[in-house]
């Protein structure tokens, strides 16, 4: 039996099946529909089809989709990756849907959680994902919101909640902002979890959105607990704003009107210092900081002055940094480090 079986082996012993196969889809800009990729050894193994060529309908019981569910409910986890996924580390279960799910691997109903990232639209570009701000044209701004009735509200409707936004910030995004309004009003119990740079995330946006009250989990990258940090990383950002902001939701988590408040913080050898200070900043928030290894989105990383990747052991400050992690706590109250940090540390024993 390879390692990755072996890790997943916890959850035959406990009779446990990975319910992200079963209650929740990833949907694409360009039309993939994937079953949780972020995991996956190969994200393509992930991909149940694309909405360009099929109807939901047929792509959520597709010929990939029951194979995917067969397997996991015979402890099958020989496509997943422990060291990418949240849930092997038995942190994130808790943020998927499970009450009255039904296991099988046809299933009747939608999804529970639809998680899209339908465009691309930002207003920062932080310097590991993007090296310009990212707008839609007029007719690709048109094309993507016809999709909102036509294919989106639809998939919805048996949905508990709607996770926005995986490409781009929910609120920024002209596209975005429409799909979560007409969502509200169409659906009056679906509840929202937003990932977003925080700028816009207030409560003037989450009113006239109509979101305000049905608000589940927030994540906000800032990546930094400091401002003179956050200017390297997040350009055309706005550093006292966003703690504002964290602020305004640090407050509706005490009043137990959202579930769960993340800072993230994407590890890079522009920020490898601030790490021990950013889990002071997130318990300072009531919040938890979560952490990730820098990885290449489109190329960008490649496209930097200074490598970012820290975590190679030929980077020059790649000594300091692994000083610094191997001084921290994996797992405390206010922060969770992806299980590929761990492995990683592990392997620098």
């Amino acid at each position: 039996m390879n390692w990755i079986n072996l890790l997943f082996k916890k959850f035959q012993k406990r009779k446990f099946v990975c319910p992200g196969g079963f209650s929740q889809v990833y949907l694409y800009p360009d039309g993939r529909v994937y079953l949780c990729p972020d995991c996956f050894v190969d994200p393509n193994e992930a991909m149940i089809g694309n909405l360009n060529e099929n109807s939901f309908e047929k792509i959520y019981n597709s010929k990939k989709a029951i194979k995917l569910r067969k397997n996991f409910l015979k402890g099958k986890y020989i496509s997943c990756s422990p060291v990418a996924c949240f849930k092997a580390s038995n942190y994130n279960y808790r943020l998927i849907p499970t009450k009255g799910l039904e296991y099988k691997k046809v299933q009747k109903q939608f999804p529970k959680m639809v998680c899209i990232g339908s465009d691309c639209e930002c207003n920062v570009n932080c310097i590991m994902c993007r090296p310009t701000l990212s707008r839609l044209s007029d007719q690709e701004l048109a094309a993507q919101n016809e999709k909102i009735e036509k294919l989106y509200i639809p998939i919805l409707k048996d949905a508990e909640a709607l996770t926005l936004s995986t490409t781009a910030d929910p609120f920024a995004s002209r596209h975005t902002r429409l799909l979560m309004k007409t969502a509200a009003e169409k659906y009056p119990n679906l509840k929202f979890n937003l990932l977003t740079n925080g700028i816009l995330c207030d409560k003037y946006n989450c009113d006239e959105i109509g979101i305000t009250d049905r608000l589940i989990n927030i994540m906000v990258s800032i990546h930094a607990s400091n401002e003179d940090t956050y200017n390297k990383i997040v350009k055309n950002g706005n550093f006292k704003k966003v703690v504002e902001n964290i602020q305004w939701l640090s407050s509706l988590k005490k009043e137990n009107k959202i579930k769960n408040l993340f800072l993230a913080f994407v590890i890079s050898s522009k920020n490898y210092e601030d790490m021990q200070n950013f889990v002071e900043f997130a318990k300072k928030y009531n919040s938890v900081a979560l952490f990730w290894p820098c990885r290449d989105w489109g190329g960008n990383l490649k496209n930097n002055e200074e490598s970012l990747e820290i975590f190679r052991p030929d980077h020059p400050k790649f000594n300091h940094f692994k000083s610094i992690l191997q001084s921290m706590e994996l797992e405390t109250e206010y922060s969770h480090f992806n299980p590929a940090i761990a492995y990683i540390r592990d392997k620098m024993q």
